[in-house]
């Protein structure tokens, strides 16, 4: 995508589960009178140091005839790239204060099945925001601005809701009580857009809150931190 100064700019994440190590990076370019160049370095990945946790979930939202449409349904959103970016600064909390992390990106996690033998092997794909007092505001609001593609109900990620805020940047609001928005609906940063609730593959209510870039799911809190790119 081209930035405001002419030059060129990648956003690329790297998935959770990848081992640490030394891996090839590679560009190639196709320059506007035609011809080509390709640009290729090392980039070290570090361990991210992640625990690991065991869960027990209903069953039905382990059933690789259910999860399996729906991931694909997910990733068939979020891998395209819009050529607007929509954000200009850092992205907000994504809830009201006070709040409470429940869980963190990266958690290695076991799904077993109540009640069953099914098992999954995976990772907690975003950041968990719960429910921490009686006063706790229930309110989901937008992070940053971007046009939601999607809204609806589904088994794993209950009701959901997605947002593209260009360049390949994707938001994902999974568990929710309600969605306030509909899919071609413009927000902003800060936009009311949903309910936590308890919807979904869950143990109670909270609101999962998930970042893809480029098709890979990243920590979202990193883009609290600071502004991209």
């Amino acid at each position: 995508a081209w930035s405001p100064d002419g030059a060129q700019v990648a956003l690329q994440g790297v998935h959770a589960l990848l081992e640490p190590g030394v891996y090839p990076l590679r560009l190639d370019a196709t320059l506007p009178d035609g011809s080509k160049q390709s640009y290729e370095q090392f980039v070290l990945i570090v361990s991210g140091y992640y625990d690991d946790i065991s869960i027990t979930v209903p069953s039905e939202t382990l059933d690789p005839s259910v999860t399996e449409p729906e991931n694909q349904q997910i990733i068939s959103i979020v891998s395209t790239a819009t050529a607007t970016k929509n954000w200009q600064e850092e992205f907000n909390i994504p809830v009201a204060l006070p709040y409470c992390i429940k869980d963190w990106f990266g958690v290695r996690r076991t799904y077993y099945g109540l009640g069953t033998d099914l098992t999954l092997n995976g990772f907690h794909s975003g950041v968990d925001y719960g429910i921490c007092s009686e006063t706790n505001p229930y309110d989901i609001y937008a992070p940053a601005p971007g046009m939601v593609v999607f809204t609806g109900p589904l088994t794993v990620r209950g009701n959901a809701t997605i947002i593209d805020h260009g360049w390949g940047v994707y938001s994902g609001f999974w568990h929710q009580e309600e969605s306030f928005v509909t899919a071609g609906q413009s927000v902003n940063i800060g936009s009311l857009i949903g309910k936590i609730g308890g919807t979904g593959r869950v143990t109670g209510p909270h609101l999962h809150w998930e970042l893809w870039v480029n098709g890979i799911q990243v920590d979202p809190l990193d883009w609290l931190l600071q502004a991209y790119p």
